[in-house]
């Protein structure tokens, strides 16, 4: 193939014009390429089996079948990857398996580290007793980290664990069920906790946000944007905040700057972050990327979304019949997790985890 940084490998492959013919597909890798580098080996091999399976190059910058790389540029696998391997060769069976049966499931939350796995990196549930327990998903079993009836919420992100009282005092976990460590005090002001990185935020009824200083029962008061109705928090800290006119505002670390209007649309209903990106959903169920570098909102899905959840970078929504659906990397194309009609609430993980929560209490895990 000759000495050259533009072909690593080629995929060569037989076709009656309508189906690739099996046996007679053949990848090559450049001779006169000095493969001294095992990891740009192993991710040519990679893209080059993605062809011999099937698949075209992507139009995805992220997917491992993006036609472009050099040595170092190392792409996990893509939901695009992920939803063309599917649309070719579907789902195994069963897509799902249900990991608890509990009636009495409240709430799901995920909690994953952007780096190295934590050692309290975990899927979390909150029971309508106020029981937190833990999902050893190894072991296939549920273990209590605590169990008090006023607690009402628990949030959780990169490698912490936090959980809300009805009073509004609030606690971090330090991975003992007996020792939880008293963080917020009572305040019937607080109505809503939000953790992101190493942060732990509160939303409270006067509209305004803090933020734990990370000692004692100091909590910073971040400007009053009028009432909020959700905030969400991207890995760089700025802060984004939803007003209840459908106003979006946000404030940048260290939040010494005061609120930044973005975007004025009473239609804004929901917020998400996943990474330092941000996603918006409107009244009419139409799903909108912020294009950071282009200054631009795009929207990327246009079917009916009622609800969504973005985790890393992955990026998820709940529809009005309770299908969950996954978003590509490409606008408009989603691709389908759930059909299932009694879905409630989707949660995940940094590197593509999911799980859902139904409507009868089941808790259910992506397997295929």
């Amino acid at each position: 193939m000759g000495s050259t940084d533009d072909a690593y490998a080629v995929t060569r492959m037989n076709s009656n014009g309508v189906t690739m013919l099996p046996g007679l597909i053949n990848i090559t890798f450049n001779d006169d390429w000095n493969w001294a580098d095992d990891m740009t080996f192993s991710f040519t091999a990679m893209h080059e089996m993605g062809h011999a399976l099937g698949l075209s190059h992507s139009t995805v910058e992220n997917a491992v079948m993006w036609p472009y790389y050099r040595v170092g540029d190392y792409r996990p696998m893509h939901p695009d990857d992920q939803a063309a391997i599917h649309s070719l060769y579907g789902w195994k069976s069963p897509r799902w398996k249900r990991v608890d049966s509990s009636s009495g499931a409240k709430a799901l939350v995920s909690v994953t580290s952007n780096s190295t796995t934590a050692a309290l990196d975990g899927l979390y549930q909150i029971r309508s007793t106020g029981q937190v327990v833990f999902y050893n998903n190894s072991a296939g079993t549920w273990t209590s980290v605590d169990n008090n009836k006023d607690t009402v919420q628990i949030a959780g992100a990169g490698g912490n664990l936090y959980q809300r009282h009805a009073d509004g005092s609030v606690y971090k976990y330090s991975g003992s069920s007996t020792n939880w460590q008293y963080i917020g005090a009572a305040s019937d002001n607080v109505i809503d906790i939000i953790a992101s990185g190493d942060q732990i935020y509160s939303r409270r009824k006067d509209g305004w946000i803090a933020r734990w200083s990370g000692s004692g029962l100091t909590w910073a008061t971040i400007e009053n944007p009028k009432s909020s109705t959700q905030i969400a928090v991207t890995d760089s800290k700025t802060l984004w905040n939803l007003l209840t006119t459908g106003d979006l505002v946000r404030s940048t670390w260290p939040y010494g700057t005061g609120w930044t209007v973005v975007d004025q649309n009473p239609a804004n209903v929901a917020i998400a972050t996943g990474g330092d990106e941000f996603y918006k959903l409107q009244s009419d169920g139409t799903v909108v990327w912020l294009d950071s570098e282009a200054n631009y909102w795009r929207s990327i899905e246009e079917d009916g979304a009622v609800s969504i959840y973005a985790v890393g970078s992955y990026l998820y929504s709940r529809h009005q019949d309770g299908s969950i659906w996954r978003y590509t990397g490409t606008p408009l194309v989603w691709e389908e997790l759930d059909s299932s009609v009694v879905s409630v609430a989707v949660v995940g993980d940094r590197k593509g985890a999911v799980w859902e929560l139904l409507n009868n209490g089941d808790v259910m895990q992506l397997v295929s």
